[in-house]
């Protein structure tokens, strides 16, 4: 037993890498020529940086983020909406604002990461273009662009085919850089003395402000260290940890210490240490391999974006999106065209607006700490409220690393007016979105939904009508959770004058738990003769599918009837809002516009996609409200 064991935690160690380190380990791309900063490439500089660089991530990655902040876990998952979850499920009480808006918040800064990422991995690599072919350094903004459109473009494919080579070739990425590294290790082990914080605490004294500031740069190292939180639910805390500690970062503190000693050989290669401290003879095929390992580092960032979406759409702070399975086998797996579009269209117009990945380093470090420090916040009210930690032990444990966070915080908002303003301006847009969504269908249902006639009261009436009963049909209305009339269907059946032999009316519910067992998904409730309503229980990483849980209802003959799903029609009840000028939940008029309009071009065409229902067997009614 312990060698299979051993067996799976390898293998699941080796694909931790393709899922969860491609992004900080492509850091050593760029990350050590930008700490230096126009610093002279002396011992002072290049050991207080190579300090600076070894105890960030033994504090940050080794330390906050695989003990502590892996504690956080929900049911497995982890992420900031995950965290969301776990702390509004702690008591069954509302959650409050701030902590709501610190999440949201912190889901737009990890969606501009899925933007971000991409663009300047996959620059920072085709860079190396400048050092073995300079003649065609004018051709790397073009090369990346149709990389990054070809990534973007083959998304809907899913990575089942490819997803085992990710881990096989961002293993053989961290044995090169590891092996570059070590090599000039041993051309000037000077070098290993950096290992020592007082280099750290030295290179601050010595250049002072400016010698702060570049702690901003420094922070590149760290970047990636959000996606092991997010990632956790793909394959668990250990291999994730077994990989960081035997191959990820030896391998990147390799290569670091690598880069150091070149520098100090050569302080002219800082335009590019990365690829100048590699033999000549391997330039091309390190090129390839930077590629291969930034593209994988890139999809993995546009998979979390896409699972995080998922989240925020079941958790009920999104309009419903078509989300598509890619993969039987993997619920994890999965694609959502509108993200994609939005994720390659926001990629290309970064690199286009920047041009290097200099200069996306301006807009990418504020990203990552900024939902680093609301990850820690969270955390730290989790620990108070649910570890049970008395408050003395929270504040002392937890005030050791959001002084970390903002220290680093601190020197990354100079780079604000020179790019970091983007993915800030960017969060804010999508927290807008999600903030105003959650509120406005909490204002519809608590003035439509809730106060509609209960159902018992209409189905005395539709006995009274004497409706007409269509033999051997079967109608399934989709109705909102919280509607007490069961939906406006019956009201469709009172207007029409006719009633199926059999009507289903389903509804769903999205617990704050990331996956619901089988066995505890259905509900069933007989509400009349030929009237039942079934009630589906999910978590937020679940699939729905309607179509795929009333097969399964039927196997399990929880339905008092045989349903025949593939003849059944399904009807849809699009609630469409009208935007007043009078005073009502929302805070500003044009946020009651913003809703209608999601909740009419999103709700309207894509429920029947988001459900995955049969659209030619489908039918939207629609109601109006006025807010």
């Amino acid at each position: 037993m312990k060698t299979l064991e051993k067996g799976v935690s390898l293998s699941l160690s080796v694909a931790a890498l393709g899922i969860v380190y491609g992004d900080i380990g492509t850091s050593p791309l760029y990350a050590m020529r930008e700490a230096i900063g126009g610093l002279p490439t002396n011992s002072t500089s290049v050991l207080g940086i190579l300090s600076l660089i070894f105890w960030s991530l033994i504090a940050i990655i080794s330390i906050k983020y695989l003990w502590l902040v892996f504690r956080a876990d929900n049911n497995g998952e982890g992420g900031i909406l995950s965290l969301l979850a776990l702390l509004k499920g702690a008591d069954g009480k509302k959650m409050a604002k701030s902590l709501f808006i610190i999440a949201i918040f912190g889901a737009g800064l990890m969606f501009g990461d899925g933007m971000l990422t991409p663009a300047i991995s996959i620059v920072s690599a085709v860079e190396g273009l400048n050092v073995i072919v300079p003649q065609l350094s004018h051709y790397i903004i073009p090369l990346s662009c149709i990389i990054l459109l070809g990534l973007f473009s083959v998304q809907h494919y899913g990575t089942g085919k490819i997803g085992f080579i990710f881990g096989p070739i961002i293993l053989l990425w961290f044995i090169t850089i590891g092996i570059i590294g070590f090599a000039k290790i041993i051309e000037n082990p000077f070098v290993l003395k950096a290992i020592n914080p007082f280099y750290a605490f030295d290179f601050i004294h010595t250049y002072g402000w400016k010698g702060y500031r570049l702690l901003g740069d420094i922070f590149l190292v760290v970047t990636g260290g959000e996606a092991l939180y997010a990632d956790l639910g793909h394959l668990g805390k250990k291999p994730i940890r077994v990989s960081w500690f035997l191959i990820a970062l030896p391998a990147l503190l390799l290569n670091y210490f690598g880069q150091g000693a070149y520098l100090l050989s050569e302080p002219t290669g800082i335009s590019n240490p990365f690829y100048l401290m590699a033999p000549s003879w391997f330039l091309i095929p390190l090129l390839l391999i930077a590629t291969l390992a930034t593209v994988i580092a890139s999809q993995a960032v546009i998979t979390a974006t896409f699972s995080i979406t998922r989240q925020a759409v079941l958790l009920g702070l999104y309009p419903h999106l078509p989300i598509q399975q890619t993969s039987k086998e993997h619920p994890g797996q999965i694609y959502i065209p509108q993200i994609n579009f939005f994720l390659g269209l926001g990629t290309l117009a970064l690199i286009l607006y920047f041009k290097s990945s200099s200069a996306l380093a301006h807009a990418y470090g504020i990203n990552i700490n900024l939902d680093m420090a609301l990850t820690t916040i969270m955390i730290a009210v989790l620990a108070y409220t649910q570890w049970n930690w008395s408050l003395i032990k929270t504040i002392a444990v937890f005030s050791i690393f959001l002084s970390i966070d903002f220290m680093f915080l601190g020197a990354n908002m100079q780079k604000f007016t020179t790019g970091g303003w983007l993915p800030v301006a960017l969060a804010g847009l999508c927290a807008i979105v999600m903030y105003t969504w959650t509120v406005g269908m909490e204002y519809l249902r608590t003035n439509h939904f809730m106060k509609k006639e209960d159902i018992t009261k209409i189905l005395r009436l539709l006995h009274r009508l004497h409706l007409q009963t269509l033999s051997n049909s079967t109608a399934i209305f989709i109705a909102d959770f919280y509607d007490k009339s069961g939906g406006g269907f019956l009201q469709f059946l009172k207007i029409s004058r006719a009633m199926p032999e059999h009507v289903l009316i389903v509804n769903y519910q999205v617990k704050n738990i990331p996956y619901v067992n089988t066995v505890e998904r259905f509900e069933v409730k007989k509400l009349d003769e030929n009237i039942i309503e079934l009630t589906l229980h999910y978590g937020f990483m679940d699939f729905i599918s309607i179509p795929q849980a009333l097969f399964v209802a039927n196997e399990l003959e929880l339905l008092p009837f045989k349903l025949d799903v593939d003849k059944a029609i399904f009807l849809v009840e699009i609630p469409n809002i009208i935007a007043s000028s009078e005073v009502s939940t929302l805070t500003f008029f044009w946020q009651e516009k913003l809703f209608s309009f999601f909740l009419r071009n999103y709700s309207a065409n894509l429920n029947a996609e988001f459900y995955q229902l049969p659209l030619d067997r489908t039918i939207t009614l629609g109601t109006y409200f006025k807010i």
